[in-house]
């Protein structure tokens, strides 16, 4: 808000790629303070308790006078819900599905069995018929070296296909073994985060930093 307030600018829209399980949003707090409308996917919000715009491909978002343009990519795996922007068709912001050097992880809410064929699917089928010239903005990233010169995070589709190894598994049977075999450890109280989320529990600030003590394990690599 301080950085909206800083740029001279209104906030209208907020949006959240995936119900997260690993940290608490703030989108639905800042929509309420700014009377922003609060965009969420519909299939990882059967259980939230509170208003919200389903965010679903094919309902593009065009905001302010300039006209910047949002286009939903539904691309589930992370979660069943989980969708990525494409922003004036020059950035892919893939939210916790596709980062620099990894890949995401499906087992967040207990489900990598049934969700390693939808990361797949995602990665391999619908990223891969995307302009190769899109920026990737991830939402994370997991080493140092992962960031650009300037400090920013993201590369060309193409290069991320060229070397992110999660992207060129070429058998599908190998590709589970990976992400199903190499899972982390579940984040810190990941099911307290996520009912936050769906605004079930409303823990103070206090309990909300104690929730999320911990690394980030959004990622495969």
């Amino acid at each position: 808000i301080d950085f909206a307030k800083e740029k001279g600018v209104t906030i209208t829209h907020v949006f959240d790629t995936h119900l997260h399980a690993d940290h608490i949003s703030g989108g639905r707090v800042i929509a309420e303070k700014t009377k922003a409308t609060y965009w969420l996917p519909p299939k990882d919000a059967e259980e939230v308790v509170f208003d919200y715009q389903p965010l679903e491909e094919g309902n593009d978002i065009i905001i302010g006078n300039i006209k910047i343009r949002i286009q939903p990519i539904y691309s589930p795996g992370h979660t069943i819900g989980s969708t990525s922007f494409i922003v004036d068709d020059q950035y892919l912001l893939s939210g916790d599905i596709l980062f620099i050097d990894s890949i995401g992880r499906p087992d967040l809410a207990g489900m990598a069995g049934d969700w390693v064929g939808d990361l797949r699917k995602t990665l391999y089928s619908r990223y891969n018929a995307l302009s190769k010239d899109l920026i990737v903005l991830p939402a994370h990233f997991m080493i140092i070296d992962e960031l650009n010169d300037d400090g920013s995070v993201g590369k060309k589709l193409s290069t991320l296909f060229a070397e992110n190894h999660g992207l060129n598994i070429v058998d599908e049977a190998e590709f589970r073994h990976l992400v199903t075999g190499n899972l982390p450890p579940q984040p810190n109280a990941y099911q307290e985060i996520r009912e936050t989320n769906m605004g079930k529990i409303n823990p103070d600030e206090e309990k909300q930093r104690e929730m999320e003590i911990g690394p980030n394990r959004c990622a495969i690599r």
